[in-house]
């Protein structure tokens, strides 16, 4: 074949792909918006991760606590709760392996050389899981300051 022709195929073929996966955007299901906090908020990299390390979490668009399979909670699609979860004040605390959640953190920081790069992040770690009746999924990113000291200092 010419390569004029091959080029118009290949655009052609590009057009579909990329007009279906705007398609299945649109049609897919948007997961519930869970506001997501995180306890502690901040983390001193060098320390010992908290243990546990508390999501706390709360629907929105009128859905109840009690409505979440808590089964299904993960962070980052990954890593299970670390004991059960239990409500407080209109709020479901979510105990994490302090461990897993410097994982999940550590995933995210920049790295040079194989070392961490000091500084202070701002990090956004992802809690998903599914509604008891319904399988809906919800999701919601708590932010976690986490500092990098410098070397020696």
């Amino acid at each position: 074949m010419k390569p004029k022709r091959l080029t118009l195929i290949s655009l052609a073929l590009l057009a579909i792909l990329l007009t279906s996966a705007i398609v299945i955007l649109t049609l897919s299901e948007p997961a519930i918006k869970a506001n997501v906090k995180w306890d502690p908020k901040s983390y001193l990299w060098d320390g010992e991760p908290p243990d546990p390390w508390n999501a706390v979490i709360a629907l929105t668009g009128g859905h109840k606590l009690n409505e979440i399979n808590t089964t299904t909670i993960r962070l980052e699609g990954t890593y299970p709760t670390d004991g059960d979860p239990y409500p407080l004040r209109n709020k479901l605390i979510v105990p994490f392996d302090g461990y897993d959640v410097k994982a999940a953190l550590d995933s995210k920081l920049p790295y040079h050389m194989g070392v961490v790069i000091p500084g202070r992040y701002r990090i956004g770690l992802i809690i998903n899981g599914t509604l008891l009746s319904t399988q809906e999924e919800f999701r919601g990113t708590g932010i976690i300051t986490v500092t990098v000291s410098s070397p020696g200092g």
